[in-house]
């Protein structure tokens, strides 16, 4: 399943944002349900979130593998997100519950919005 990108502001082209992408595969499937419960939670937080450009998600269900990429205006407000909750405390509740999980952060310009997921894979 791809998610669209979600659009929240409309950068400057030359400006110069972070970018960050992220991978989730959690151990079981019994997992997979409590990820996409807590993506709704998490959605409802970056829909409130200063700074953010905008994120597109993916999730392969059956392959218990999800991807998210995002926008932000700078490493402050994409810091503060990921430090308060619903985010923080999703993040610890689920850590052991994943086979593996990272996030990577990367410079990006404002005319290289909407970022695509493969995209910034490859840049990281």
């Amino acid at each position: 399943m791809e998610f669209a990108w979600q659009s929240f502001d409309e950068p400057d082209p030359e400006s110069e944002l972070k970018g960050v992408v992220g991978y989730l595969h959690p151990s079981g499937y019994r997992t997979v349900p409590k990820v996409l419960w807590h993506t709704r939670e998490i959605e409802a937080q970056l829909a409130e979130s200063a700074g953010l450009v905008g994120y597109a998600l993916r999730a392969k269900l059956t392959q218990k593998k999800f991807w998210a990429v995002a926008a932000w205006e700078s490493d402050e407000s994409l810091q503060r997100f990921v430090e308060s909750d619903p985010h923080a405390a999703i993040r610890a509740a689920l850590k052991r519950e994943m086979a593996e999980s990272w996030f990577k952060r990367f410079d990006v310009s404002g005319e290289e919005v909407p970022l695509d997921i493969d995209a910034a894979l490859e840049r990281v």
